[in-house]
Parts: C-alpha cells; structure tokens; sequence
C-alpha cells in the first residue's frame, strides 16, 4: 500500500509549489499503475485458458494414479509367483540332478557288473580291445561312489566290492599282458601289431608308457635307417654326382625321416591319446635326433677335414694379423709372409655351400616342430596356462638339444670359412686386377662385387639372421678396407702432371697390362691407374646401392615373422653395408681434389688469365679487329674443349659430369678475379657480356648436370658491365633482386670498373 510521505519526500506541501510537485508525483504514479492494471487485464484470457489446462490435467492425474497404483500391485504380484516359481524350479533341477545321478549310479553298477564279467571272457579269449574296453569303462567310473551306491542297495556290497576287485586285477593283467605282446610285436618287427597294442594303451589309462614305448620302438628303426643312410651317403651322392653336399643331403634324409614321423603319426595319436601331447612326443623322437645329427655332423667333420682347415686359417691369421682374431688378410692368397701350408679359398667354396645347405635344413626342421605343437596345443582343451608351459618347455627342449648345438658349431665355423673364402678372393681379385681395351672399369670392380654378392646372398641361405648379419658386416669391413685401400692407393699417389693426351694414355695402359709388358712410362701408367680407380669407386657406389636393396627385399622374405629387435639388428648392419656407398663416395671427391690440384688448375689458370692480356677500352677499330682474329673466348673454349674430350672417353658418365662441373667452378672462380683486375668501356663491357654468355653456353651442354648455377654470378658481372648507364642498375636489381648473386657493394665494385661511368654516380644509386 502507497504512503502519502513516499510522494511528498523533502518536498515543503505548505507552499504552492510543493503541492504541484507532489500532485504531479501522484499523478505519475497513477500512470503507471493503470497501465500495469490494462496490461494484466489484457492477460486475462490466457490465464483462464491456462487454467481450463490445468483443471483438465488434475481430472486426468487422477486416472494416471489410480492405473499406477494397479500396476504397482501387479508387478508386486508377479513377483511373488516368480519367486515361487524359482524357487520350485531350482527345487525341480536339484531333483533332476538327483535322478540324473541316480540313473548315472544304476548303469555304473549295471556296466561295472557287466565289465566284471566281459573283461575275464576277453583275456581269455585274448580279445584285447575288448577287455581295454571294459577297464576303459571301469577306469572312467568313481570308485567311491560305487561304494556308496552299494551301501544304499540292500545285499550289493558284496557283488559290488568283487566286481570291482575283479576288475582291478584284471586291469594290472590287461596291462601286463599289452605289454608283453608290444614287446613281442617290437621283436618280431610287427608293425601292425604295434599299432594295434599301441592303441590299447591309452584305454588301459597307459597313456605315458604307451608313447614312450611307441616313440622308442619307431626311434629305434629310425637309428638303423639313418646309419643306413650315412653309411651310403658318399656312394650314393657320387652315383647321382652330388658328392659336394652329400652329407647336407644325409642330414636332410634324417630330419625328413623325423618329420614324416611326427606327420604319419599325430592323426592316430590325436584319436587314441587327444590333442596336446605333440610335445612329450617331441621330448622322446629329440633325443634320437640328437644322435643321428652328432654322427652325421662328426662323419662330415672327420670326411671334410674341416678341423685341419678351421687350423689352416687360424694359423694363417695368427701370421699374418699378428696374433689378430679376424682381422682383414693384407695379402692374398698367392703372396708371400703367410703360412707355408696356407689354404686355397677357392677349396671351401663348395664346402660353405653344404654348410649352408645343412644349417638351413635344421632351421626348417625346428620351425616344423615348433608349428606342429603349438597347432597340437591350440586344438586340445588345456588350460592357457599349461599351454604356455608346454611351449616354454619345447623352447628349451630345443635350445638346449645336441642339434642346436652342431648347427651353431657349425654356423662358427661358416661364419669363418666364409669371411676368409670373401676377403681372401677379394684380395686375389685385386690382386689379378686388369682393364680390357675400351672399358671404363677394370676387372676388380666386377670381380670384388660379384664375391661379396655371392657370399651375402649365400648367408641368407643358412636360415639365420645372426649368420646373415655377421656376413653383412664382414662384407661392409672387407669392403671398407681390402677394396677401398685397393682404389684408395692410387688416387692417394695423385694425377701425374706433364701435358699428354689422356686418352691415348689410358689406351697405352690397357695394352699394358693386357700384355704383360711394361710398354709406356710410368706417368703413363699411373694415370691410366688413376682414372680406372676414380671410374671403379664411382660405378661402386651403383654396385653397393644395389646390393642394399637386394638384400632389404631378399631378407624380407627369408625372415618374414621378424620381431621388432630382430629387424632394428637387421637395418643396423644394413645401414653399416649402405653407408661404404658414402665412403666410397668420400673417395670419389677425394680423387676429384687430386685430379683439380694435379691436372686441372695448371691447365685452366694460364688459359684463363690469357684474358688479361686482352685490351678491354675497345674503340670501333679496335672491335673490329679483335672480332676478326681468334677471341679469347674462342680460345678458351677449344683448349677447354680439347682438356674435356681427352676425359671423356676415359670417365664414365658420371665422373664425366662431375669434372665439367669441377672445370666449370675453376673456369668462374679464376674469370672473376680476372674481370676485377680489369677495366672496361661500354664496348669492352658488351664484348665481355656476349664472351661470358658463350661460355656458359658452351659448359652448360658439355653435362647432363646443371652447371648454370655455378656461372650465375659471372653473367651477372657481364650484365653489369654491359650496362648503357649507372641508372639502369637499379631497374635490373628491382626487377630481379632474389636471384642475385652479387651483393649491393659487390655490384657497386663491378660497377666502378667501367671507366667511362662517373664514382660520383655510382655513389648515388640505391639498391
């Protein structure tokens, strides 16, 4: 409710004034007011309708929560009878069980009466299967329960107790007399009958005894087999002429035979004995393995002399490495300084290769084994755990097995046959080094790579990548050192000075050597040796990239199931095989520095400076005359021309480019120091422009490379002083200041050599 004070405030109501202005407040305020009334009032409709709503829905909540209140009393209903329901179906199942059991009771009496009875007529009878039959069924039933039905029936526990007594004797008889007629059979030789009582085993609960028996019988026939085996093996690999890996055909023919075991057997083992006991069959068949593989390892040991040689080099090492295990083989096989008796690496070739060809054989055999279980083991019912366990337990079955013992003997003793056979033919290559009339490369380029080739690609075939690592790195070292050194020397001793013909030079030194005789100089010689050592590292560099590649693809496939680290050690030692490609790219620059210092620099420098010698303050006549005779430029180009072509013929493509491009960084370098100790008038300057351009020209299609990048700031010294005034340089800078090679100051400089342009100008330029 309004009070008159709120209007009247600190207004003084005993003045006309202050009554006014409080009478204009109330006025105000009952503005106000009307206007809020008419705004309610207009509302009215809406609130009636609103509430029609809402009487309406308190009619319907009603219903909703009579409906509810039903459903509440429903739900509460069902479930109480789904309560009883569970409850009386639980109770119905536990009966079920209880008849289930009951019915399992009554046929175990009825079967063990029934056994009793059968089991004495069959070993009578002699009818094995059947009587296993009936201690199968007797051995799968619960003797305690038997006992306990027999207490529940009145007048059973006697017919029982002897039904089960008769069966157990007959079970030890059973038992007794299976093996006896095994061992009958295995003494008869009777492989029917042993398949036949092998059968029986596991239904008599024998299933250890039974395997053992079974693996120790097939293990003997396999000893005869394979002494068999080795003792025809020479006869039989030189009827066929296979005399060179006769003994990695026998151990082949061995672990074949043990295979085609595991093979021929694991279905009739699965169907008597179950899955998952490929394993224990493994444990027994190794053994005998073990043995067949150590006489078949000492026969080829004792027959390859193999110890003899693994002597024959380590002494060889010993001499010439002084005392340095592996250490590279500084002089051939022919040379002197090494062991009188020293070996032929060209007489275990062959032997390296039946190495090879016996590692990979029991690589595969182990890789079989290992897959044939674990499938064994994925289709029985085993816990995981037990699973794991068992193939934990082949793991170390056969890391610990005499057969992974011979092979990694025998791995040590390739990875040295092959590392001597490699670097000690690398050493003959280059030591039989010659070039035929007409090539670029001489013999060793080819021989050298087509070695290491060879033995990299013959490490894949061991099956190991430990092996075909250590060959990787042996090939890298032998490369890096024996062949480099070999190219190295060479181009170390530098290029010959003395102006010749270097084609005709490198022609005399093919004859040379092709016929035996020393039929030109020494200078002639060494830069024949020169150029085929620059050629050689070059076409190396091809050589070694390929091989990278070769092998990255050929190991993929031979080892396809590589772990993680197993691949990191793999690009390791690759990485070590690529990076002889940088040496011996290093070597290829190294060579070029020799041939610039020696052969290079002395021929361009006087050419070059004949420019200095010119008069660049050219009048008309002048011109004229110069452009009548025989140019600087003309002239520089055929001595350039001429220095070329005798190199062309001898590099190869590549090592052809390069030289341009070493020629042309002289032929700038030398021009520009030329072009500053100089000046010029406009004339002279448009005769420098229009020299500088021909040049370029001339160099740029004398390679397949790019060379003009190297001429860039020489033809913008030409441009520069071919200029008609000092104002146009800025318009040239502007128009293409990114791709300028010389600086504001540099430019400047050049500038000032034109004599006929004022300093004062030249100053004044902005850039």
């Amino acid at each position: 409710m309004l009070k008159l004070n709120a209007f009247i405030e600190d207004s003084d109501i005993s003045t006309t004034e202050g009554i006014e202005e409080v009478c204009q407040r109330i006025t105000s305020k009952e503005q106000q007011i009307d206007s809020r009334l008419e705004e309610i009032l207009s509302q009215q409709c809406q609130l009636e309708a609103k509430m029609r709503s809402i009487g309406v829905a308190l009619s319907g909540l009603s219903v909703v929560s009579d409906k509810s209140r039903q459903l509440s009393d429903m739900i509460n209903h069902t479930a109480t009878l789904a309560e009883s329901v569970s409850a009386k179906v639980r109770r119905l199942d536990e009966a079920r069980s209880r008849v289930s059991e009951c019915q399992q009771r009554v046929h175990d009496l009825i079967d063990l009466q029934l056994c009793s009875q059968g089991v004495m007529s069959a070993i009578r009878e002699e009818d094995f299967e059947q009587g296993a039959g009936h201690v199968n069924r007797f051995l799968s039933m619960d003797k305690t329960l038997l006992q306990k039905t027999a207490d529940d029936v009145s007048g059973s526990i006697t017919s029982v107790s002897q039904a089960v007594s008769t069966l157990e004797q007959a079970t030890v008889q059973m038992q007794q007399m299976v093996n006896q007629k095994f061992d009958e059979a295995v003494k008869r030789d009777d492989l029917a009958s042993v398949e036949r009582f092998f059968k029986i085993f596991p239904l008599l609960g024998m299933h250890d005894a039974g395997l053992e028996k079974f693996m120790t019988y097939i293990c003997g026939k396999l000893q005869v087999k394979a002494a068999k085996e080795l003792r025809s093996s020479m006869d039989i690999a030189k009827a066929e002429k296979r005399a060179a890996v006769a003994y990695a055909d026998t151990l082949t023919i061995l672990l074949e035979n043990i295979a085609r075991v595991i093979e021929v057997n694991q279905a009739i083992i699965e169907n008597c004995y179950g899955p998952g006991r490929l394993v224990q069959i493994c444990r027994i068949l190794q053994r005998e393995c073990d043995d067949e593989v150590t006489k078949c390892v000492q026969e080829f040991c004792r027959n390859r002399q193999t110890g003899r040689r693994i002597a024959q080099i380590n002494d060889y090492i010993k001499n010439a490495g002084g005392g340095s295990t592996m250490g590279h083989y500084r002089k051939p096989s022919g040379g002197g300084g090494g062991s009188i008796d020293k070996l032929n690496a060209k007489d275990i070739d062959s032997l390296i290769g039946e190495i090879t060809i016996m590692h990979s054989r029991a690589e595969l055999y182990v890789k079989f084994i290992k897959r044939r279980c674990a499938n064994d083991l994925e289709k029985s019912s085993l816990p995981a755990e037990v699973k794991q366990e068992r193939l934990a337990e082949l793991q170390t079955l056969l890391q610990k097995s005499r057969l992974n013992t011979q092979m990694q003997e025998l791995l040590s003793t390739y990875l040295l046959f092959e590392r001597y056979f490699m670097e000690e033919s690398v050493l003959k290559a280059i030591g039989l080094d010659k070039l035929e009339e007409g090539q670029q490369c001489s013999s060793m380029l080819d021989d050298v790579f087509f070695i290491v080739r060879k033995c990299i690609r013959r490490s894949n075939g061991t099956q190991s990548l430990d092996g075909v690592c250590a060959v990787i790195n042996n090939a890298a070292s032998c490369l890096e050192e024996d062949y480099m050194k070999a190219l190295k020397a060479p181009l170390k001793a530098g290029y010959p000075t003395g102006y010749i013909d270097l084609a005709q030079a490198y022609n005399a030194f093919q004859s040379s050597i092709q016929q035996g005789r020393l039929q030109t100089s020494d200078s002639d010689q060494a830069r024949g040796r020169f150029i085929a050592a620059l050629n050689n590292a070059d076409m190396s560099t091809e050589f070694i990239e390929t091989l990278w590649k070769m092998m990255t693809e050929e190991t993929e496939i031979t080892f396809p199931g590589m772990s993680a680290r197993e691949k990191e050690k793999l690009d390791s030692c690759l990485g070590g095989l690529k990076s002889v490609g940088d040496s011996l790219k290093a070597l290829v620059d190294f060579g070029f520095q020799q041939l610039r210092s020696s052969a290079i620099k002395p021929r361009l420098h006087p050419w070059v400076d004949q420019f200095l010698t010119h008069n660049h303050n050219l009048t008309e006549e002048e011109l004229a005359t110069y452009e009548a005779s025989e140019t600087f430029v003309q002239f520089l180009i055929v001595q350039i021309d001429g220095l070329l072509n005798s190199f062309k013929v001898a590099l190869t493509p590549r090592n052809y480019d390069a030289l341009v491009s070493i020629v042309t960084t002289e032929i700038t370098a030398r021009m520009e120091r030329a072009v500053k100790k100089t000046t010029f008038n406009r004339l002279g300057g448009l005769v420098l422009d229009q020299e500088i351009r021909a040049l370029s020209s001339f160099l740029t299609g004398a390679t397949s490379w790019s060379v003009r990048d190297k001429l860039a700031k020489l033809l913008q010294m030409g441009t520069i002083l071919n200029l008609e005034s000092v104002s146009e340089l800025p318009e040239y800078w502007e128009s293409s200041s990114a791709s300028w090679r010389l600086t504001a100051n540099e430019a400047r400089s050049i500038l000032a050599l034109r004599i006929d342009f004022k300093m004062e100008d030249i100053k004044k330029i902005k850039l």
